[in-house]
């Protein structure tokens, strides 16, 4: 009992001392947080298989190990991808990664074949974008134009309020 009570008398670590976490996020393990999702690693790889395989619309099989090593492979990509683009980022003095240095990464990596397949598909990512900005902008101005040009209704009295201002 005196030995108990010395050990709740002393500081606890900081982990120890913080909150527990959500049910949900509790049982999840760490790995489990990292992973990537399944099904888009399954799409991702048949869809380049079948393209690989001649796109004659045959089914490609994955073995279920295969695809977890593909996942944890894609995992393991990113992690070293955006710890060499946060140094790019580091180097320039800034805290934000942005595409540059996720570009330059990639070079740095000695995956130079990748950055302009990737900086061509960022410029369309971009237009398309704009495009989706520029007709969300005409829809909001036509929703303001439309609101400014119709008159607001005014609020009219009720038999109910007429006999409350009579009353004052």
């Amino acid at each position: 009992m005196a030995g108990e009570a010395t050990k709740e008398a002393e500081p606890q670590p900081q982990a120890a001392q913080e909150k527990p976490a959500p049910a949900a996020a509790a049982a999840m393990t760490e790995a489990e947080v990292e992973e990537l999702p399944k099904a888009i690693v399954r799409r991702l790889v048949k869809d380049k298989l079948s393209h690989v395989a001649g796109g004659d619309g045959a089914e490609v099989i994955v073995n279920k190990d295969a695809m977890t090593a593909f996942a944890e492979s894609a995992r393991i990509f990113i992690h070293y991808l955006s710890a060499t683009a946060n140094d790019m980022c580091k180097e320039s003095k800034r805290q934000t990664i942005n595409a540059d240095d996720v570009l330059k990464a990639l070079d740095e990596m000695e995956f130079s074949e990748f950055v302009e397949p990737l900086r061509t598909a960022l410029q369309e990512f971009r237009n398309k974008n704009a495009d989706r900005r520029t007709e969300a902008n005409k829809k909001q101005k036509e929703k303001r134009r439309k609101l400014d040009t119709e008159p607001i209704p005014q609020k009219e009295n009720g038999p109910a309020d007429d006999t409350k201002e009579n009353d004052d």
